[in-house]
C-alpha cells in the first residue's frame, strides 16, 4: 500500500473525528453554524493537501520536472483557498471565522502525521 495514500486516509479519518467533535461542541454552545464552518475548513484543508500531493506526483513524473511549475501551482491554489476563506469569513461573520480554525486544525493534523513517523524513525536509528 502507498504510504502517501495511507497518510491521506488517516488525515481524513482524524479530520472527520475532529469535525464531529466540533459540531457536537458548537451545537452544545448553540453555535452550530460555527461548527459547520470549522468542518468546511477541514474539508478545504484536506482538499488542498490532496491537490498538493497530486500536483507533486504529476510534476515529478513529467519529463521535465520544474520547481517553478510546483511553485506556481501552489501559489495559485493557496491564493484561491485564502480568497475563498476570507470571503466566507467576511460574509458570514461571526461564525464564518470557523473556516480558518478548520484550516489550521487540518494543518496541525497533517504536520503531525508527517513528522511523527520521521521522529520515530530517527529514534530507531540512534
Amino acid at each position: 500500500m502507498d504510504v502517501n495514500r495511507l497518510q491521506m486516509r488517516r488525515a481524513a479519518a482524524i479530520a472527520t473525528v475532529f469535525g464531529v467533535l466540533a459540531l457536537m461542541t458548537t451545537g452544545a454552545l448553540d453555535r452550530l453554524l460555527l461548527g459547520v464552518f470549522i468542518d468546511a475548513g477541514l474539508v478545504l484543508g484536506w482538499g488542498n493537501a490532496r491537490l498538493t500531493w497530486m500536483y507533486i506526483v504529476h510534476i515529478t513524473d513529467s519529463e521535465t520536472p520544474s520547481k517553478q511549475k510546483l511553485a506556481l501551482s501552489s501559489a495559485g491554489r493557496l491564493g484561491i483557498l485564502t480568497g475563498l476563506s476570507i470571503v466566507v469569513a467576511i460574509l458570514t461573520r461571526p461564525d464564518g471565522i470557523g473556516i480558518f480554525f478548520g484550516l489550521a486544525m487540518f494543518q496541525v493534523i497533517i504536520v503531525l502525521l508527517t513528522v511523527l513517523p520521521e521522529v520515530k524513525g530517527l529514534r530507531q536509528q540512534s
